[in-house]
Order: C-alpha cells, then structure tokens, then sequence
C-alpha cells in the first residue's frame, strides 16, 4: 500500500496542495484512498482544507484536527473514498492567518 506523506508550511494568506507532483497524485489504478491531515501549529481555523478525490469533494473549507504529530492510523484518517484510475487527489490547504503554519499530511493508497 502506497502512502504519501510529509509535513508543509502554508505561507500567510497563502493556498497549496501538498501532494503537487507526487507519483501517486493521479492514481494509475483504481484504489481506496484514505487522507489524514493535522495542523501542528496555530488556532483551530488557522488552515481550512478542500480535499477532492477525482470529482468527488470530500471536504470543503473544513478546518482540520490539530495535532503536534504526524497522522496516527486510525485516529486521524478520518476522509476515504475509493477512486477510479487517472483520478486526482487534490488538498487544497488555505492558510487564512497572518503567519506561515505547519501541516502535517498522508494519504494511504489501497489498489483495489
């Protein structure tokens, strides 16, 4: 099972996605995904998350758990969806403070 993992700082007033080039971010095989995000640093609401696997919208400028960790299976996989092939898994993380916060992200990639 494939994971994609790490940790981002999103700039002040700033919006990224984290899994940008990654192998996995379009899927080559149809799959169930499971995401886990934890903001390690800031107010709850200090980055809110869109998280989309192909068309489907998992979450919508949803704040996310925070956590001074990376992601604990199971506690903090709490988005899943199974995905077709060629599918996208896009996280849109938006920072809508003054200062630059740490995120902490991993999708497991389950081949179905």
């Amino acid at each position: 099972m494939p994971i994609m993992s790490g940790s981002v700082s999103v700039p002040a007033n700033a919006t990224l996605n984290p899994l940008t080039g990654m192998t996995y971010e379009i899927l080559p095989f149809h799959a169930h995904v499971a995401i886990a995000l934890n903001q390690q640093s800031g107010a709850l609401g200090g980055i809110l998350a869109t998280v989309y696997s192909g068309t489907d919208l998992l979450s919508e400028e949803g704040a996310i758990s925070i956590q001074a960790r990376a992601p604990v299976v199971p506690d903090d996989y709490y988005l899943e969806d199974d995905a077709a092939a060629q599918d996208r898994i896009k996280i849109n993380l938006r920072n809508t403070t003054g200062g630059a916060l740490v995120v902490a992200f991993a999708v497991r990639v389950s081949p179905l």
